[in-house]
């Protein structure tokens, strides 16, 4: 797994799993590994896990075995952070201040309908979508709001500043820019 983090200042780290400074990281004889690539309030964070065939016989069960966890970025370093990407695909996306989860909001759209697919509208349609499911929304109305962007892996900040760029940008009929003529 290669994942790549972009600043706004356009610095770029990346850590790539392939190259583990270890040639055999894990004891026993590992046949198997476990990669977990996480966000959270704590920064960014990597699990390894592996399966270890020693001491199992053929055809046995291979247990996971806890292998490490390393923290690719700081919370603080995050805030910072523009763009990540894994294995060249972008995943979460600076949008305001939050970090849009990306593939989550891409599965969303293909799971209920072929909704739009610039980002800004791609969002208030999958917030509008959310609203409407009465599992999604839940019981108490005062959580719905915040129920329906974690569905859909847009922060609330990063809808709001979708919303409020949107409201402010008109479109053109000069076909230079895209509009119509």
């Amino acid at each position: 797994m290669r994942v790549t983090v972009s600043f706004a200042d356009g610095r770029v780290e990346e850590f790539d799993s392939d190259r583990l400074t270890r040639p055999n990281p894990f004891p026993g004889r590992s046949v198997l590994s476990d990669l977990v690539l996480s966000l959270g309030e704590d920064g960014m964070w990597i699990e390894l896990d592996y399966y270890d065939s020693q001491g199992v016989a053929e055809g046995g069960a291979l247990r996971r075995r806890r292998g490490w966890r390393a923290q690719l970025a700081t919370a603080e370093e995050l805030a910072a952070a523009s763009r990540v990407d894994v294995d060249g695909a972008t995943r979460w996306m600076r949008v305001g201040d939050g970090l849009v989860n990306v593939s989550r909001l891409e599965d969303v759209r293909a799971s209920l309908d072929d909704g739009p697919s610039d980002l800004p509208a791609l969002a208030a349609w999958a917030y509008r979508t959310g609203l409407s499911i009465p599992e999604v929304v839940g019981d108490d109305p005062r959580d719905a709001a915040g129920r329906v962007c974690a569905w859909a892996g847009v922060p609330t900040e990063s809808l709001e500043f979708m919303s409020r760029v949107r409201a402010t940008v008109t479109p053109t009929s000069d076909s230079a820019f895209g509009g119509a003529s």
